[in-house]
């Protein structure tokens, strides 16, 4: 039996957002397809520099982004070393790449990767409404 093959998609929710993705990062966003906006079950905690997503069961709890496509493998691999996920040493990551469902406007239900943060929280704040907004600098 053939296993599935991964998302082609990837769900971003602060850093990665078009047009708010750093200079050392904006290039690689920049060549990916915006498929339209996009949420997922979880919870969002303002980092200071960043935001973190802590994925979730419950439906009530919505972090809300944007699903864009992937076209290769070596985009993937660039936004790992920017998110400072290494497969190798999910322990030592910064962030966990992993798959979850995402939830487009129109309700349709994709499959995708997802970044989510993988340190402690104390001292982090929750950002309640689910969407980042990068602080003016």
């Amino acid at each position: 039996m053939k296993s599935p093959s991964p998302p082609t998609y990837i769900f971003v929710y602060g850093t990665l957002l078009p047009g708010l993705a750093p200079p050392v990062i904006a290039d690689v966003v920049n060549r990916l397809r915006t498929i339209g906006p996009a949420s997922v079950c979880g919870l969002l905690y303002d980092l200071d520099a960043y935001p973190g997503c802590l994925l979730s069961d419950r439906e009530t709890s919505l972090v809300h982004g944007v699903l864009l496509e992937l076209p290769n493998q070596a985009i993937l691999d660039q936004l790992d070393e920017y998110e400072c996920y290494a497969a190798h040493d999910a322990a030592g990551s910064l962030f966990l790449r992993t798959t979850c469902q995402a939830r487009l406007n129109d309700g349709q239900r994709v499959e995708t990767w997802i970044y989510v943060y993988n340190r402690g929280l104390a001292g982090a704040r929750l950002i309640s409404s689910g969407r980042y907004d990068r602080p003016v600098t």
